[in-house]
This record gives structure tokens, C-alpha cells and sequence, in this order.
């Protein structure tokens, strides 16, 4: 992947994503599950470890090799984590020296991708506006990390935010419990998306939320007279920033404390990341709970 550091990947692979609810799988590791059984979709074979069931051996494959494999199906993996990704309009905002809310988002998403399959969980990739742009089914196989680099590779932002319409329909793509995770700069009613939120908390999957921002948008880093766009829709205004940064900074606070308030009332993970903070600083923060 073209913006990520080689290097960073190699050093994010001592980090492992923990989940803290039981989520419907079979492998034993990670992630604790509550059944037992496969289903009839073949995934791969993967060499034989002590204590695998003899029944799972592929004996034609011994015959051919000499080693002995089992084989996994695609219930098999630990998790299936459903990545969200917001690619609207408002997502192209970025500070000076800074790379966009979109571009970190993409190395934050691909970094989480890279760490799930690397555990062997299941992973899928939707990327929305206002509506879901593009959806990829979850598959647990590493050759997977190519089609989701590919997607973000090649994201350019889109329209308005519609988050809450989105997540809504993200619930039937969700039949089996496991982990949502939304990478987004929450430019939606939080009334709203909280309300989307915890319908999956209520459906038993866990739900992580990464708040990207820049730290002009959250401080108001402007001096002087200046005219402020809206991304999303166009509208303008034209004002002077030193009048209007501390109304400005009360308001964004407020808006940031709503979605904290209400993801804790949720027992929903919530993370404010700053597009400032190195990306493997914020997934070592953010993954260490």
C-alpha cells in the first residue's frame, strides 16, 4: 500500500485486537466461542497443531505431501470484523503538514485489516457517504488484504455524511455476531448515530468507534479574517477567527462530550484520534484496553 510505512507495519504486528464479548466462531485463541460445528464452506487447509481432532486431518492431502493438514471453513475464524469507513466530503479536510482526515483514515483501516487477518479473524470493508459505496464480504485469508488495500488505495471523498442510514443498513450485512468497527470524523447528529450504535450492542456485537479530527477543525487554528467553507455542502461564511474561536471551541467540545457521554452509557469503545498522532502510536494506545 502506496502511504503506509513497511517499517510501521512490521512494528504493528506485535499488536493484537482483543475483542470483550463472545462472538460466533471456532477456533480456540483469542476469542472465545460459544458453539461448535462448521459450516459446509471449505476456506483452506492449515498445518496440523496438537490437539486439532483427528477427523479434521485431510487425508488425501497426507497421501500427496507427507504432512498432515486440517481443514477450515469459513466459520472457523475467530471474528468477523466488519470495517466502516467514512469517505464523505467533510473527510478530505487536513492541516497544514498533515495528511487528510481521509488518508489517515485509510492507513488507520488498512492497519486494523493487516492486524486481523494477521490473527486469522475475518474481515470485510464498507465505505460509505451517504450511502454504503462499497461493500466486501468478510473472508479470513491474507490474499484478502489485497482487494481491501486495493478499495482504499484507489478512495477519492465523496458526498454528504449520512452515517446513521448507513449503519442501519449495515445490519443485515451482520447476521453473526462480531466486531463493528467506524472510522469517521462523526460529522452526523450524535443523537442519531448513537441510537445506530447501540442497536448492534443490542444485537450482542462488540462496536469500536475511532473519531478522527484534525486539530484545526477541533482548536480552530485560523487568525484573521477568513472565509470557512462547508465541505459537504458549500455553504459559506466569512468571519473574522479570533472573534469566533472560543464559541467555536465550546461547541466542538460539547459535540465531542455528547459522543463520549453517550458511547460510555453504551459500553461502546470510543476513541479521539488526531491525524497529528503517528498511526502507530494511536493503534498502540488504542488497542491496549
Amino acid at each position: 500500500m502506496k502511504f503506509i510505512d513497511p517499517a510501521a507495519f512490521a512494528r504493528l504486528s506485535q499488536l493484537h485486537l482483543r475483542v470483550q464479548c463472545v462472538v460466533e466462531g471456532l477456533l480456540s485463541g483469542l476469542h472465545q466461542s460459544p458453539r461448535h460445528g462448521h459450516s459446509l464452506e471449505f476456506a483452506q487447509h492449515r498445518e496440523y497443531s496438537h490437539g486439532d481432532e483427528l477427523r479434521r486431518i485431510d487425508w488425501k492431502v497426507f497421501a500427496r505431501s507427507d504432512r498432515f493438514f486440517v481443514k477450515q471453513f469459513q466459520d472457523e475464524t475467530n471474528l468477523r470484523a466488519y470495517l466502516l469507513l467514512d469517505a464523505s466530503a467533510s473527510m478530505k479536510f487536513g492541516g497544514s503538514g498533515r495528511p487528510d482526515k481521509l488518508a489517515y483514515a485509510s492507513q488507520l483501516t488498512a492497519a486494523l485489516a493487516y492486524l486481523l487477518l494477521r490473527q486469522e479473524d475475518a474481515v470485510s470493508l464498507g465505505i460509505f457517504d451517504s450511502s454504503l459505496r462499497f461493500f466486501l464480504p468478510p473472508r479470513h485469508q491474507l490474499s484478502h488484504l489485497a482487494l481491501i488495500f486495493e478499495q482504499l488505495e484507489n478512495l477519492s471523498p465523496g458526498g454528504e455524511t449520512e452515517i446513521s442510514s448507513v449503519l442501519n443498513s449495515m445490519g443485515k450485512h451482520m447476521r453473526k455476531r462480531g466486531l463493528l468497527v467506524l472510522v469517521s470524523d462523526l460529522m452526523s447528529d450524535p443523537v442519531e448515530v448513537i441510537k445506530a450504535l447501540k442497536y448492534f450492542k443490542y444485537r450482542h456485537h462488540e462496536v469500536m468507534v475511532f473519531h478522527v479530527m484534525d486539530d484545526s477543525e477541533r482548536f480552530f487554528q485560523f487568525s484573521g479574517e477568513h472565509l470557512f467553507v462547508d465541505l459537504e455542502n458549500g455553504k459559506q461564511v466569512y468571519g473574522d477567527a479570533d472573534a469566533l474561536r472560543a464559541a467555536y471551541r465550546r461547541i466542538v467540545e460539547q459535540f465531542i462530550e455528547t459522543y463520549k457521554t453517550g458511547f460510555r452509557q453504551a459500553a461502546i469503545h470510543y476513541h479521539l484520534i488526531s491525524t497529528a498522532t503517528p498511526l502507530e502510536k494511536t493503534l498502540a494506545q488504542c488497542l491496549s484496553y
